[in-house]
């Protein structure tokens, strides 16, 4: 049996806390990446459907 000395229980804590900053930064940067791909997919819906001509509209100038 290995008993811990206080480094190891230091170091231990040092490295738990590493991993909780480094997931949290990346589960953050992950969701503003897929923010602005959702806002991006939504501009361009509205640019396809402003270009797409309505249903009633025959090609003729009124």
């Amino acid at each position: 049996m290995v008993d811990w000395t206080l480094s190891d229980w230091l170091i231990l804590a040092v490295d738990i806390l590493a991993v909780i900053i480094i997931v949290t930064f990346l589960k953050r940067k992950i969701q503003h990446k897929l923010r602005e791909v959702e806002a991006r997919q939504a501009h361009e819906r509205l640019m396809r459907k402003k270009r797409k001509p309505s249903p009633t509209d025959d090609g003729t100038n009124e």
